[in-house]
């Protein structure tokens, strides 16, 4: 079902499979992605999350191996291969609800966000429904046009976050010293927590037999995800070196602070301009994992009409993003469940490499 499925779908350029990763990956948690490394490893916190990249690039690297032994096969059908039809199915829908997750966890984020800062006369239900409209529509428009939105959403990701570089001209350096001073342990524990900032890369497992340019696989996934590490490491280490650790673990989104920053004459405030061009980039997050919790639940719903299948899905989403609640509950409930989550995955993709290694050859 998955291939009848996969040649309806138009190819994707090299450069929208390569933006729709690195929009996968770098999202609206980037605006407190300071606040739980810099926890654990204080002013080494920009190491830590260097570290952490380690993740993003592991599942690249897996998934090379696998498409270029099944080039026209997603994880989803090597997944009913190599774990049985029941099993199999069972797995694809863990990493369907793994998708659903991220989809309602950015989308509170976001809701959060904005209510705080600019739309609080506007109830979270309220926000959070009008906001999944526009992503079930964006979703069911299908890939290409994801792609699409995510060329878009690449630069104005990057204006917004190599804006504050301005905050180099404060000379703050003994903010990042001493390097490595906080100690291995905790550097290391810093990155595991980085680690949960990188996921979402996993969308390559889906959308690889979509690339028209398949030998291209390997180096544009290489270079969006050391792109996605790059802006990373660059918005903590920016954000340390401007407000120190101590006040990093006093503020909810402390990037966001560093954007203060920025003066410009006929602006009073340089934040706001940020957030209202920051909704593309979480539409953009949002509709990529939307599309790829839908994609997958398509086929377990073979009978019913794809129009309930959206609508059901709506509901779903608005129901779970209100349900994570305010900002405390929400991290809260993101700290439990996701490091759940990328152990699945991790698990689970491994395991169909170990299987195509041992029952197709080594040889990629």
């Amino acid at each position: 079902m998955e291939r009848s499925a996969s040649k309806k779908q138009k190819y994707l350029t090299v450069s929208q499979f390569a933006l729709i990763i690195f929009g996968s990956i770098v999202g609206v948690g980037v605006l407190s992605l300071p606040n739980g490394v810099v926890k654990e490893a204080h002013q080494d916190g920009w190491i830590s999350t260097l570290i952490g990249g380690i993740y993003p690039l592991y599942v690249v690297i897996i998934a090379s191996y696998i498409s270029k032994k099944f080039p026209k096969d997603n994880i989803l059908i090597l997944s009913k291969k190599y774990f049985g039809r029941i099993f199999g199915s069972f797995f694809n829908l863990i990493f369907a609800s793994y998708f659903i997750f991220i989809s309602s966890m950015v989308a509170c984020y976001y809701s959060n966000l904005m209510r705080s800062y600019i739309v609080g006369f506007l109830t979270s239900f309220k926000l959070l429904a009008i906001l999944f409209i526009c992503i079930i529509y964006a979703a069911s428009r299908g890939l290409k046009v994801i792609g699409r939105i995510c060329e878009i959403s690449f630069y104005v990701t990057i204006v917004l976050l190599l804006s504050p570089i301005i905050a180099l001209r404060f000379p703050n350096m003994t903010n990042i010293y001493p390097v490595f001073g906080s100690g291995i342990s905790s550097i290391a524990k810093g990155a595991i927590k980085s680690n949960y900032s990188y996921s979402g890369a996993e969308i390559i497992l889906l959308i690889y037999p979509f690339l028209k340019e398949k030998k291209k696989m390997l180096k544009s996934s290489l270079i969006s995800v050391t792109i996605a590490i790059a802006i990373y490491v660059w918005c903590v280490f920016i954000t340390i070196y401007y407000l120190g650790p101590d006040i990093v673990n006093k503020c909810y989104w402390s990037f966001l602070v560093v954007t203060e920053t920025i003066t410009v004459s006929i602006i009073n405030n340089f934040r706001y301009v940020f957030m209202t061009f920051w909704g593309l980039i979480a539409f953009k997050t949002i509709s990529i994992n939307a599309y790829a919790s839908i994609y997958i639940l398509k086929e377990f719903a073979h009978k019913i009409e794809i129009k309930k299948i959206y609508f059901l899905m709506y509901a779903l989403f608005v129901y779970l993003a209100f349900r994570f609640g305010n900002e405390i509950s929400r991290q809260k409930i993101n700290d439990i469940v996701l490091p759940w989550y990328i152990i699945f995955n991790l698990v689970y993709m491994t395991a169909i490499a170990v299987f195509i290694f041992f029952k197709e050859g080594g040889k990629a």
